[in-house]
């Protein structure tokens, strides 16, 4: 298996990505968006490639699974991940909805010498694959675009083709900020105000992911999550802190809610804080605080791994 981690090739990838969100210029997300092709590509920094390589790592060990793992990119969008884990020496396979990511997705893999077949369009309610097919399945912020009634019908799918463990990566609820407009207190909002706010705030906010920019985010807390996946036969466990992404270095859990105000010289919090200390009492795990969610999914019928 590979230990360098290189920039993967994205030269026409990253030309037509350019072209395809020029419609954006001027929002929010926009510079954020480019970044994130670059991050994900590498052509920023490493870090995507070196969690990636941490993660898969740590969940083979961990876990016991079988090397090279049969690995599954569900809400893959247009590959970055997918590909950076093959470069990675991994077996990955990338699966979406959308067609129009899904066709910039093919552009990179072939451009890094894998089949175009590596990206796979479903939009039906049964995944296209055998039962126990994969030993680890990645949903990385894609949790958050699934309804409940897609979850009813792709929960059970997912154990089914799952022999390993499903690793998902998740904005916390408790994040003032949204990620995908930029707006304070949307992850907050009950969704039918969020929807209305987001539509309201126009233009500069528009919403970039989903076909034809319809707000399909559903925010949930930690213990939403949790009993969503145990409703559907899942153990829950947690990554090492090693593990995390984003890297703790970066990002901080959150222990209070509200804004810093300047006055004068003096700043200010205004706000309430979080009674996190007596939560984790309660059995909330510190994770359940951090900004995302890095959670471990194992199929109760897998036993103990």
């Amino acid at each position: 298996m590979k230990h360098d981690i290189q920039p993967i090739k994205s030269k026409k990838f990253l030309k037509v990505a350019l072209e395809f969100i020029e419609p954006y210029k001027g929002t929010c997300v926009y510079h954020d968006i480019v970044r994130d092709y670059m991050e994900k590509t590498g052509q920023i920094n490493d870090e995507y490639g070196r969690w990636l390589q941490h993660l898969l790592k740590y969940l083979i060990q961990h876990y016991n699974l079988k090397e090279p793992p049969c690995i599954l990119d569900f809400g893959c969008g247009m590959g970055e991940l997918t590909v950076q884990m093959n470069s990675l020496g991994f077996q990955a396979t990338g699966i979406d909805v959308h067609e129009k990511h899904l066709a910039l997705a093919r552009i990179l893999a072939k451009e890094n010498d894998l089949p175009e077949t590596t990206f796979v369009l479903n939009k039906g309610n049964i995944l296209p694959f055998d039962d126990n097919r994969f030993d680890i399945i990645t949903i990385f912020s894609v949790l958050e675009h699934l309804s409940d009634n897609t979850l009813l019908w792709l929960l059970p799918e997912l154990n089914r083709i799952c022999n390993g463990v499903i690793y998902v990566l998740v904005p916390n609820k408790l994040k003032p900020v949204d990620d995908h407009t930029r707006l304070r207190f949307v992850p907050w909002m009950p969704r039918w105000l969020a929807t209305l706010y987001v539509k309201i705030r126009g233009h500069k906010h528009q919403y970039f992911y989903s076909d034809g920019g319809s707000w399909d985010v559903y925010y949930r807390s930690f213990g939403r999550i949790v009993s969503l996946f145990k409703q559907h036969s899942f153990n829950l466990d947690s990554p090492p802190d090693s593990a995390v992404y984003p890297s703790l270095k970066k990002t901080h859990p959150i222990f209070r809610i509200g804004k810093n105000l300047r006055l004068g010289r003096r700043t200010i919090f205004v706000g309430l804080p979080l009674s996190w200390k007596m939560m984790t009492k309660l059995g909330y795990p510190k994770e359940a605080f951090y900004p995302y969610l890095n959670l471990i999914f194992i199929p109760k019928n897998r036993g103990k791994l």
